[in-house]
């Protein structure tokens, strides 16, 4: 069952807790916002990042960025934990 994400502001955004870890993902994908998030901050246009996910629509690309600029605090703070290795583990040398 899929819980809308403030359903007003944010009509193809939603949190299914079985998929993506229960993150906000584009309604009828399983794209989490946060990749969307993460195409844009590598200097994606909007365009581009419609290329990359083909069966992303515009409208579904405009609620996912809009909710991530609502939530830019929350998205920052994730995508920094993500950045970081787990406890324990080292760097691979090339």
């Amino acid at each position: 069952m899929s819980i809308p994400a403030e359903a007003k502001a944010y009509p193809h955004i939603v949190v299914v807790a079985a998929v993506s870890g229960g993150q906000p993902i584009v309604e009828g994908t399983r794209i989490p916002v946060s990749a969307i998030v993460r195409a844009h901050q590598l200097g994606m246009d909007f365009d581009e990042i419609l290329i990359q996910y083909p069966g992303l629509k515009p409208e579904q690309l405009h609620a996912a960025l809009a909710y991530y600029l609502d939530h830019k605090a929350d998205f920052e703070a994730s995508l920094k934990e993500s950045d970081n290795p787990p406890p324990g583990a080292t760097e691979a040398t090339v």
